[in-house]
Order: structure tokens, then C-alpha cells, then sequence
């Protein structure tokens, strides 16, 4: 291979990566809310909440199962009482082991003890309670993850509207800045003809500056939105998205029948009631603490004067009855603290629904009120197009001045972009109703 050829494949190596980063990925909606799912923050702690509460409610078991402990000691000692036990342990007792000299000085004695012991709780009402109210913050945090989700997916379709949204502006911006130009390049041909001012010139000039730099205004705010969205999907920043489900197309008014609206089925609202729940179980823990608790323990080892014997070994088996009479008032206190958190957590839930009801409320109006703002932006859209056809025909013929001229079309990109605008702001308002009511709308 000759060194020229050579040259242009180690530049096509290395302009090619950057040609495909360039690319923009187009993406839909539906594929957006996709990784969004998949890759989101939010979602991913939310289910890790889920996890970690599922570890604590998997902790209650030891409720109902048995414990099991293993252990090996080794011990020396002088002490005629231990002496003699570890003896008996071991099951080498003698009749000169009862010699009196013996007894009171029997030297150093080693015992190596392995030991099994199992305990099985019989009956442990407050444990069974508090088991009730961590099954109920795990549902509450399964519905709370829900409502996590939900909420990620209304921002994603704002993002990805906000980002079309601002795509458009650019649209429409460079569209402006073409025609400012164009009006430039005619005043300039008049003005070379004597039938426009320099002043005119100077002032079709600044004109186009200024679309210029609201063109690049916009690009940012593109790029803004681009970031944002990437960021909810969990992309790289360097990715540009390209928006392929379009903004621009006329939507039909959407009515929510509130009869059909049941706020209480809600997820974050059935996450309320779970941890009213939870509450209410806590309470009864709390009040069966005054009830015996009832528990069997059995436990079998082995003894002998080397480590790891086994020479002889016993076991023990029982029953173990437990009354907690008196503490202090720690129980009593844990029972009004444990109502108190209930009551709060009910009236924190009534707070809540009534003010859910006023939003929806609140977005049905704005439904509304942005629906016709849709109508009348349109109308106004289409009059200043009108009206810039025909000042962009006469100003041909030299019958218009620059000023009006730049006028009119700067009257008509200000009504391209409100009606873009407003037809943005109707999506968002379906979305937050979906949101509120945790239905899909389709419009």
C-alpha cells in the first residue's frame, strides 16, 4: 500500500467515528418511555427502595422460623467447681475425684465444648403484627415505585415535545432569518436604484441581526431540551436525539368524565392507605407486647479434653414462658406514639386526596383553556401569513416600505411559534392528566 493510500485510510479511521456520532438517533415517543423505563435514576432508586424493604419484610420471618447457632469453646482452668463440672461434661469422673484434696485443688482442667442450639418461636403476637406492617410499607413502596414511574414518564413527554417543540422554533427562525435576508438583499437593489434610503437598508440590516440572534437563541434552547431528555433516558450528552412523532398536527379536544375518576385506586393514594395500614399493625404490636410471648429452645453438645472432641455429649430441651409485667411505661408510650403516627398518617392522606381533586380540577379547566387557545392562535397564524403574502408582493413592486415589510413578518413568526406554543402547552396539560387520573388519554 502506497503512504497515500495509507494517508487516506488512517483519515477515513479517524473521521468516521466522529461522523457517526454526529448522526442524530431518531427516537419516538413510545421508544423514549422505553429507556426511560430501563434506565432512569429515579426508577432504578425507586427499585432499590423496593428491594431494601423487601429484605426487611424477609427479616420477619424469624417470626415463625427457628434459629440456629453452632459454637466451639475452649476453656482452662483452676476453679474446683468448673474443674469437676467440665468432668462430669466430659463423663470421667472417678471415685478418687471425690478425694477432698482433689476437690479443693484439682490443678488445671482444659474442656473443649461444641455446642448446637436451636430456638423456635411458638408464640410472638407483636412479632406476628409487626411482620403485618412491613408487608404493608413493601406494598406501599411497590405502589410509591409505581407513581415514580408514572411521574418519569409525564416529564419524558414533556421533554420530548419541549425538544420537538424547540425544533420547530429553530424551523421557523431560520425560515425568518431567510426571509429577512432576502428583504435585505431587495432593499439593497433599491437603494443601489434610488428608490430606498440607506436608512432603510440600515434597518432591514439590523433586522436580519436580530433574527440572527434569536435563530441562535433557539439552537441553544434545542440543545437545552436535547440534554434534559437524554439525561431522563439515561443517555450521553453528546447523543442528539432527532424527535420522529410530530408536534405540528391539529388535536382534538379531549372531555374527562370526573364520574369515571376514582382518585382513591390511584397508586400514590393506594401507597397512603398501605402505610395507614402498616400504622394500625404497629399499634397492635405495640398493645400485644403486654401479652406473653412463648418460645421452645432445644441444644445438644459435645465435650472432651482436646480440641474438636466429641468423647461425650448432652442435650437440653425446653419451654420458655415470658411476661414483660412492668417496663417503665416503655410499652404504654410506644402504643401513643405508634396512634399518634397513625392519626397523622390519616389526616396527611385526607389532606392529600383533597388537594389530588383540586388539581384535577385545576387541569380540566386548563384543558380547556389551552384547547381554545389552540383555535384562536391558529386563526391568528393564518391572518399574518395572509397578511405577509401580500406586503411581500407589494414591496416587489415597490409599493411597500422595508419598515412594514419586516413588520409583517415579524408579526408572523411571533404567531407561528404562539400557535406551536399552544399546542404544546394542550399536550402537557393532557399528559398531567393522565398523570392525575393514571389513565392514557387518547386524543
Amino acid at each position: 500500500m502506497s503512504t497515500q493510500k495509507f494517508n487516506y485510510v488512517f483519515l477515513l479511521l479517524l473521521i468516521t467515528p466522529a461522523i457517526l456520532m454526529a448522526q442524530p438517533r431518531p427516537l419516538s415517543l413510545s421508544e423514549a418511555l422505553t429507556l426511560a423505563d430501563e434506565n432512569n435514576l429515579n426508577v432504578k432508586s425507586a427499585e432499590a427502595r423496593i428491594e431494601a424493604a423487601r429484605a426487611q419484610y424477609r427479616m420477619t420471618n424469624s417470626v415463625f422460623l427457628p434459629g440456629l447457632e453452632a459454637s466451639h469453646t475452649g476453656v482452662s482452668t483452676n476453679d474446683p467447681l468448673s474443674a469437676f463440672g467440665f468432668k462430669l461434661k466430659q463423663e470421667i469422673v472417678q471415685e478418687s475425684d471425690f478425694n477432698p484434696d482433689l476437690l479443693n485443688d484439682p490443678g488445671t482442667m482444659e474442656n473443649f465444648q461444641t455446642k448446637l442450639e436451636l430456638q423456635q418461636p411458638l408464640l410472638n403476637l407483636d412479632g406476628i403484627y409487626a411482620r403485618k406492617a412491613a408487608k404493608n410499607q413493601l406494598d406501599a413502596l411497590s405502589f410509591q415505585s409505581n407513581r415514580v414511574k408514572l411521574n418519569i414518564r409525564y416529564e419524558v413527554k414533556k421533554a420530548y415535545f419541549m425538544l420537538e417543540l424547540a425544533e420547530s422554533s429553530v424551523k421557523v427562525l431560520e425560515k425568518s432569518v431567510a426571509v429577512a435576508n432576502e428583504a435585505l438583499r431587495l432593499t439593497k437593489d433599491n437603494a443601489e436604484q434610488g428608490f430606498a434610503k440607506e436608512a432603510d437598508v440600515l434597518e432591514a440590516s439590523v433586522r436580519l441581526e436580530e433574527r440572527k440572534n434569536q435563530l441562535l437563541e433557539a439552537k441553544n434552547q434545542q440543545q437545552t431540551a436535547n440534554d434534559f431528555l437524554a439525561h431522563l433516558l439515561g443517555l450521553e450528552f453528546s447523543e442528539q436525539i432527532e424527535t420522529t412523532d410530530s408536534l405540528i398536527q391539529p388535536p382534538m379536544q379531549v372531555i374527562i368524565d370526573q364520574n369515571t375518576v376514582n382518585l382513591e385506586s390511584r397508586s400514590d393514594m393506594m401507597a397512603y392507605q398501605k402505610q395507614i395500614e402498616a400504622g394500625e399493625n404497629m399499634v397492635k404490636s405495640n398493645k400485644m407486647k403486654f401479652i406473653p410471648r412463648l418460645n421452645a429452645f432445644g441444644a445438644v453438645e459435645w465435650n472432651d479434653d482436646n480440641l474438636f472432641g466429641t468423647s461425650a455429649n448432652n442435650y437440653m430441651v425446653g419451654a420458655s414462658l415470658s411476661w414483660s409485667l412492668f417496663n417503665g411505661y416503655k410499652n404504654t408510650g410506644a402504643i401513643q406514639h405508634a396512634s399518634a403516627q397513625l392519626d397523622e398518617a390519616r389526616y396527611n392522606y385526607e389532606d392529600y386526596l383533597s388537594k389530588s381533586q383540586v388539581e384535577i380540577n385545576r387541569a380540566t379547566r386548563k384543558m380547556t383553556l389551552n384547547y381554545n387557545r389552540i383555535q384562536s392562535s391558529k386563526l391568528a397564524k393564518e391572518q399574518a401569513n395572509e397578511s405577509l403574502r401580500i406586503r411581500t408582493n407589494r414591496f416587489k413592486q415597490g409599493l411597500e416600505k422595508t419598515a412594514d415589510l419586516l413588520m409583517a413578518e415579524a408579526l408572523t413568526s411571533q404567531k407561528e411559534l404562539e400557535y406551536i406554543q399552544s399546542i404544546y402547552n394542550y399536550k402537557q396539560a393532557i399528559f398531567q392528566m393522565e398523570l392525575l387520573i393514571e389513565q392514557d388519554i387518547n386524543e
